[in-house]
């Protein structure tokens, strides 16, 4: 699968259930671009977790915080809106090892993707709200 914002190539996964509920959509799966980072939800999965590193080793190291890390730049486009979700996805993360803030941090300073938001800020934002 592809990007449908830059065409880039694409990391599909599974999203748990108890993280689904958390999200706007409540496809089984997302997709995530390699370059831009968009997210976009798909309705087959693979049930395997996949590798993050083609996206940036900004990502944790543990799977299922690699997914919650995944969903929650899903949820950073609308901030104001998501605010309760992103803390669940966030502290979700965070049980299974991540440091969601250093992360995004990370993720900021990776030179090989090209966000379509603004990190930085968003990071800056988010602290605010978790």
């Amino acid at each position: 699968m592809h990007c449908p914002r830059c065409d880039a190539a694409t990391v599909a996964f599974s999203i748990p259930d108890d993280l689904r509920a958390h999200l706007p959509d409540d496809r089984p799966g997302a997709a995530l671009c390699t370059r831009c980072l968009a997210v976009t939800p798909v309705d087959d999965p693979p049930t395997e977790t996949p590798d993050f590193e083609p996206v940036s080793d900004a990502f944790p190291a543990n799977d299922e915080a690699a997914v919650a890390f995944a969903c929650l730049l899903a949820l950073l486009d609308s901030l104001v809106l998501y605010r309760a979700e992103l803390d669940a996805v966030a502290e979700y993360a965070e049980t299974r090892g991540a440091d969601v803030l250093r992360a995004l941090e990370r993720l900021d300073a990776d030179e090989s993707v090209e966000p379509h938001l603004d990190i930085d800020r968003r990071t800056r934002q988010l602290e605010q709200l978790i």
